[in-house]
Parts: C-alpha cells; structure tokens; sequence
C-alpha cells in the first residue's frame, strides 16, 4: 500500500500538477478572488480530479488501460500546443474557431504553428516514456487498483468539475486539463447555437436611399496599425497614399471581435456592444443586413474569396440566402493571381454595371496566415521573408514575419484597391459608397504569443484593431461635408450607417455621430454567445 501511495503521489507531482498544470498559481488566484468555501471546494473538486487521473495508470486491463492511455495524451497534447501559442491554454472559444475554420485553414494552421506542435511533441514524448516507466512498475509489482473504484472516481470528478463550468459559465474551469478539455467538447455540443429561420423585418424605409450602390468591403487579418495611411513606417500602403484625397481614411478603428466568424455575424445582424454577450442568439435570430437591403429596394450580393462551394461561414446558414440575390465563393482551392482578389473583384464589376441598386458584402480572401501563401512571390517587397512551409511562426524570427505581413498587406490592400478602383472605373461611378474594414486585427509575435488572433483572455490589443476607410463618388456626399475624426470609430457604427444610408431611422450610432466624447473602441474575445467568459477590451490602452 506505501509503494501504492508513494506512485500515487509521484505522478500528482511530478507530472500532473508540476509540470502541466501550474497548480499553485491557480490555487492561489482563486483563494485571492472566491470566498474562502468556494475556493476550498475547488480546491477539493480539483484535488478528486487530479485523483481519478492519476488512478488511471493503475488499471489492471491493457486494453482498457490503453484507451485512456490515448485519452490523456490526445487532450495534454491539445492544451499544450495551445499554451504554446497562447501562453493560455485551449478554451472553447479555440474549440470553436477550430470547427468552423479547419476545413478552410486547417492545412495552414499546421505549418504556422509547427514549432508550438514540435515542442508538445517533444513533452508528449517524454509523457510516454514517463506512462511506460510507471506502468512497468505497476504491473510488475502488480499494484492494481479496482476497475469500479476507479471509474467511479472519474465519473464523480467529472460531474464535479462540469457543474462548476456550467455554474459560472466557464468563468472558472477545474484542473486537471483532460477533465477540462473534455468538459470544454460536451458542454459545446450541449449548448448549441440557434439554428433556424430568422425574424421578419418589421422596419421600413423612411427615407430616400442616399447611394444606389453600397459596398461593404470586409478583409480578412488586416491590422490598421501596418497601414503606412495610418502612420506606419513601412510602406506597404503607397498606392493609397498616392490618392488619399479619394477617401476619408477614418485611422485605427476597433474590431467587433477579434475573430472572424463573430466580428463577421455582428456586422451582419448589427448587434451592439451593449447586446453583449449574445446569450440570446440574437445575431442567430433578428433581420440580418441582407433583409434591410431587400426592403430598402437593393438587390443583395455576398461575394467571398474565403469558403469553398457550398459551405457556409461565419454562423451563416441555409435560412439566409434567400435574402441574398448573388451568393458567390470560389469553386475550388484559392489561387494567388496577378490581381488579388480576381473572381470578387470581376463579378464586383459586372454587379455594378446592371441598372438596380446593389448592396454587396464583399468577404476577401485577405492575409490570414499562413503570410507566404497569401501573396504572390512577385509580390515580395520587403525582404527577408518566412520560408513559406519551411519556417513557421516562432518568437526569434520577428523581423521575418513581419516582412511577411508586410508583404501580405500590401499585395492584399493596396494592390487590391489600385485593382478594384480601375477594374470597377469608379471615377466613373454614379453614387457609389465603399466602406472598407477588417474582421479584426493581427498580433504578431507579441507579449511570447504566436497566436495571431482569437486569444479568448487578455488578447494584445492589436488583435482589435482594424482600419476603416470610406470612398465615395457622389458630388454632393456627406462625406465630402462632415468633418471627421481619426481614431474614434468601430465596427459597431458600420451597419447603423449602412442602414440609415438605405433610408431607415435608427437610434443606434452610425460612423456620422460618433465624436471623441462618446467615443467607445472596445472589441469582444472568447465566445460571442455567453457560453464562456466573454472579455471587452479597449484599444485606447494601446495607444
């Protein structure tokens, strides 16, 4: 029994709680911030799951053994690579961003962050010969502990340990990591979304439209402060420099969020940052921007450079295309050309020449990693540059990624819009607005990270902060009237502008009435609808 204990104890230490866990640390911080009760029934919560962990080397059958021989390494090997990337772990906001993105970016993913993978594989190695050393013992010395006690124990650590993420809304999650992860994948799959139809717009228009064709330009992984517009000291912006008297350059903005499926669905549906979190689904369920546009006379267009066929992103679903007139994403894999952005940026051109007005929500392709695959090798100004598949994103090889980046955002916006402009003639244009933004920020190797975007606690604000620049051909536009600002707006004015411009009245803040004295620059990160901790962050602090 001493020789039984004495294992016991040794993995707890040595392994467990010393090397994955941080145990102390995460103790103390809840005995700083709970009551004295509910910090100690953690403790004990955690305590009983460490326990059933650990009772685990010590199951009898090989095969049985086995099986959660895989468990405990497919879920160390997740958190660690995560931790890796983002010094906090795997959450469910990663699990989410995981399932809608891996189809598009999984590929890319996987050779951005090969170091953070290698250095787990390197851990999960050692965890093996650890496990082997272990059970070698066990077996030997026949040190078995029956199969029944040991289930039971894992089966209460993980009920304990699910009731205090669905209590607190996985404000606070239960250690060890495998009961953690496993919590993260049920409570996400018992906690689905909305699915469904969405409500009837009861507005109406009220007002004449002010533009005949309103295009909503939204890229994707473009940081406003890598603008050379916007201040930067790289030129990666010099065909728009070339013609800033074209557009009001509105400066740094902040993002809805600062990843892409939730910046993208508040944009759509116009939820504000006081709606937030969306436990209700509200984004799921109210008039979308695509509905405003039908009412209000415009034939409604999505064009994307993003999903592949059929697929549906960013919490789209079936039930929104029938308010969608041309619906549009590439057939097959995407393919760096001479123009970025080619097929959106034709079928742009053809939209515009029809004699109805045109609502287009344009989706690009954009600058999300992997950089090297997102610009053309003719493209490659600043030097040197990551190694394509080769290097992957890791904290010595700054100065790398971010001639990379730089690369990617002056092929990705300034060519873009040098080839947008004349492929579209929008000199020529009769009352067209484009408002241009991004789904978020970039952070690029900041605060030990290599994680780009998407943090759920404490992201670099970088991760929220966009550009917004507005391009306009009508003679007597209220762009070419109103004074505005630098640095003040958000993505949470785009859809009361929008809509208001198509003539509806609303009570929300359009870009047309923000001013330094209500201005609120503040982006969301973790899960939009509540399910976990959802964080509001304000960029001003960056600058």
């Amino acid at each position: 029994m001493r020789v039984k204990l004495g294992l016991i104890f040794i993995i707890l230490v040595i392994f467990e709680i010393v090397v994955f866990e941080n145990f102390i640390d995460k103790m103390m911080y809840l005995f700083d911030t709970k009551s004295l009760a509910i910090a100690s029934f953690y403790l004990l919560v955690t305590f009983i799951g460490f326990l059933s962990i650990t009772q685990l080397f010590f199951i009898r059958n090989k095969i049985i053994f086995f099986f959660f021989y895989l468990f405990l390494f497919f879920t160390y090997s997740i958190d660690l690579v995560y931790k890796n990337i983002n010094t906090e772990g795997f959450s469910l906001n990663d699990l989410s961003i995981a399932l809608a993105q891996a189809d598009a970016f999984g590929l890319d993913a996987l050779s951005t962050y090969a170091d953070a993978i290698e250095q787990a594989g390197v851990v999960m190695l050692l965890f093996t010969i650890f496990v082997f050393i272990i059970r070698k013992i066990i077996v030997k010395n026949r040190l078995f502990i029956s199969l029944k006690w040991v289930l039971s124990t894992l089966i209460i650590a993980f009920l304990l340990s699910y009731l205090i993420l669905y209590r607190t809304t996985g404000a606070t999650q239960t250690r060890p990591t495998n009961l953690k992860i496993a919590n993260l994948f049920i409570y996400s799959f018992t906690n689905s979304l909305y699915y469904g139809e969405r409500e009837k717009l009861t507005k109406e228009p009220v007002n004449a439209s002010t533009y005949k064709n309103i295009i909503l330009i939204v890229d994707e992984s473009i940081g406003g402060k890598y603008l050379g517009i916007n201040g930067y000291d790289k030129e990666t912006t010099p065909y728009l420099k070339s013609i800033k008297g074209s557009y009001v350059n509105l400066g740094l903005a902040s993002s809805a969020a600062n990843a892409s499926d939730s910046s993208n669905i508040l944009l759509m549906s116009g939820l504000q940052l006081s709606d937030l979190p969306d436990t209700e689904n509200n984004s799921l369920k109210q008039a979308m921007i695509f509905q405003y546009g039908k009412k209000a006379g415009y034939m409604t267009h999505y064009l994307s450079g993003q999903s592949m066929g059929d697929y549906l992103q960013n919490h789209m679903s079936k039930y929104d295309l029938p308010y969608i007139d041309t619906f549009m994403q590439p057939k097959g894999e995407y393919v760096l050309k001479e123009m970025p952005e080619e097929d959106i940026i034709k079928a742009t051109k053809k939209i515009l020449k029809n004699s109805k007005k045109n609502f287009i929500y344009m989706l690009k392709h954009g600058a999300h990693f992997q950089w090297e695959h997102s610009y053309p090798e003719t493209e490659k100004y600043f030097l040197p540059t990551l190694g394509g598949d080769l290097d992957a994103l890791s904290l010595d090889k700054k100065e790398y990624a971010l001639n990379s980046y730089r690369n990617a955002v002056r092929y990705n916006v300034d060519l873009f819009f040098k080839h947008l402009l004349q492929e579209i003639d929008f000199k020529n244009l009769k009352d067209t607005l484009i408002i241009y933004t991004s789904d978020h920020g970039q952070s690029i190797l900041e605060e030990g990270r290599t994680s780009t975007h998407g943090d759920s606690k404490n992201p670099p604000l970088t991760q929220g902060i966009v550009p917004i620049l507005l391009f306009s051909t009508k003679d007597n536009s209220t762009l070419k009237d109103f004074s505005f600002s630098k640095d003040i707006y958000s993505h949470y004015q785009i859809f009361p502008t929008i809509i208001k411009l198509m003539g509806y009245e609303t009570k929300e803040k359009s870009l047309f009435d923000i001013n330094k004295e209500n201005s609120e620059q503040v982006f969301v990160s973790g899960d939009l609808f509540g399910r976990v901790a959802l964080q509001k962050n304000d960029i001003h602090e960056k600058r």
